[in-house]
């Protein structure tokens, strides 16, 4: 178990000063395990689990393939079409992302290009930032 944990801290990209925060636990219990001196107990495995809900539990316990819950939370960004362009969401604090259903979405609204900026210059992509802290990235097609 101790290498499926260091595992997922690198996959999340995370020291294990902030994984022992994050979870709630002495950095030395996490020093501990990730050393082998220790096994995780039951508790630490809970805190782990609720502190990270798309984690699959029987990876981390089992080893059973795959690490996410929803294998395709676990990549940075998912794509799904939104009229003509590309759209890339992600989630910042691991709640899901409602899809945009909006009939203003439907409009067609004319860009507005400042007159000092030259045609050679395209755009590359749009972010829109949303109050419960997520956001999704607009790519041309």
């Amino acid at each position: 178990m101790k290498d499926r944990i260091i595992k997922f801290i690198t996959t999340e990209n995370i020291t294990s000063t902030k994984f022992a925060d994050e979870i709630g636990v002495q950095r030395s219990s996490v020093s501990h395990i990730l050393s082998g001196r220790n096994n995780p107990s039951f508790e630490f495995i809970q805190k782990i689990l609720t502190r990270y809900k798309r984690l699959n539990a029987d990876w981390l316990i089992l080893g059973n393939e795959p690490m996410y819950k929803n294998q395709e939370s676990a990549t940075l960004f998912s794509t799904s079409p939104v009229s003509s362009a590309k759209v890339i969401q992600n989630d910042l604090f691991q709640k899901p992302i409602e899809p945009l259903t909006s009939p203003e979405l439907n409009k067609s609204v004319p860009p507005v290009i400042p007159t000092e900026i030259s045609s050679s210059r395209k755009v590359e992509k749009i972010v829109i930032f949303y109050s419960d802290k997520t956001f999704a990235e607009f790519l041309p097609s």
